[in-house]
């Protein structure tokens, strides 16, 4: 138990520390991005926010998958903690009562289970960033092509289209 509230009391505690400052810098920074996006091009902006949530879609999905793991990981790390606790407070009496082969088997089993929800947990969320970048560059891609077809009928100039796609790159 003393393991268990110590880890997730920790984990929360950087969570609640580190997300609070992203989120109202996060906030402000995408309020001034819209802004400049709209003033650039309408039309490059309704694309640009289309893609939006095709974006919070594939990553709740994979969001969803591990935090199932995430959560089995914190599950076992608590178990594997408790359990070297036990074993090394308790050292003599499994001795005297040859409990060794029983508490490594046990170890084993526990650990089993941690590795792999670590590595389904990890899987699953290296998957966010290289999908986000396949659409983040989808974007960029039809942003680019709309932007060009616009500065051929001269409605936008070259500058605008890459000042919009440096915008769109911080949005």
């Amino acid at each position: 138990i003393l393991s268990r509230v110590t880890n997730d009391v920790d984990t929360v505690s950087q969570n609640f520390n580190q997300s609070l400052m992203q989120i109202v810098t996060a906030i402000t920074t995408i309020i001034g991005i819209i802004v400049m996006m709209i003033i650039i091009s309408w039309q490059l902006t309704l694309v640009a926010i289309v893609i939006l949530p095709i974006s919070f879609i594939l990553a709740s999905l994979i969001i969803k998958r591990s935090q199932k793991y995430f959560f089995n990981q914190q599950v076992s790390l608590g178990k594997i903690d408790g359990h070297v606790e036990e074993m090394f407070s308790g050292h003599t009496i499994v001795k005297a009562f040859n409990g060794e082969q029983k508490s490594i088997s046990t170890f084993r089993k526990i650990n089993s289970e941690l590795y792999e929800n670590a590595w389904k947990s990890q899987f699953f969320s290296g998957l966010l960033h290289p999908l986000m970048n396949f659409v983040e560059n989808s974007g960029f891609v039809i942003v680019s092509v709309l932007g060009g077809w616009l500065a051929i009928q001269g409605k936008m100039t070259i500058g605008s289209i890459q000042a919009f796609i440096q915008y769109m790159n911080q949005f």
